[in-house]
């Protein structure tokens, strides 16, 4: 069983960043289920923006058109990279890893998370928190939370 301190299952009504987030570590790795199909590239970007700031260091996405959002992510990263390197790690071969999930499964999707969902070495330290941020779909949520409470994390 894990620590309550290990892991948090967040549901939005709409996708924002949380302004009132008190994790308990500076780095962590973020589950996204969403429907991001009808979000412009400006709000997903935003969204990316505020997750890095916060310490995201492993970004998985799941939910209708979830390519577009890693995609977007990536982007952010990328331009962050060429330009202020507000996101970068403490070495030249650390990055911000990101996935999605298109053709999985929820469950699979999470299950990918929580095994398989590892930062780069240099991003690695304090980075055990994982959070899951789920949708307008309270079902995404209860299943989250399910899936994380009885997972043994890996990395």
């Amino acid at each position: 069983m894990k620590e309550p301190q290990d892991f948090a299952v967040i549901a939005l009504t709409e996708l924002k960043w949380p302004t009132i987030l008190n994790l308990p570590t500076n780095r962590f790795r973020l589950f996204v289920a969403a429907d991001v199909s009808e979000l412009s590239a400006d709000a997903l970007a935003d969204f990316a923006r505020a997750a890095l700031r916060g310490g995201m260091v492993y970004f998985c996405a799941w939910g209708r058109d979830c390519e577009k959002f890693h995609d977007i992510v990536d982007e952010v990263i990328a331009n962050d990279c060429t330009g202020e390197r507000q996101f970068i790690g403490p070495t030249a071969k650390d990055t911000v890893m990101t996935t999605w999930h298109d053709d999985e499964t929820l469950e699979e999707a999470l299950d990918f998370f929580t095994t398989s969902a590892i930062p780069t070495e240099g991003l690695m330290p304090n980075s055990n928190y994982r959070l899951a941020i789920c949708v307008r779909n309270p079902t995404w949520s209860a299943k989250a939370r399910q899936s994380l409470e009885s997972a043994e994390f890996l990395g």
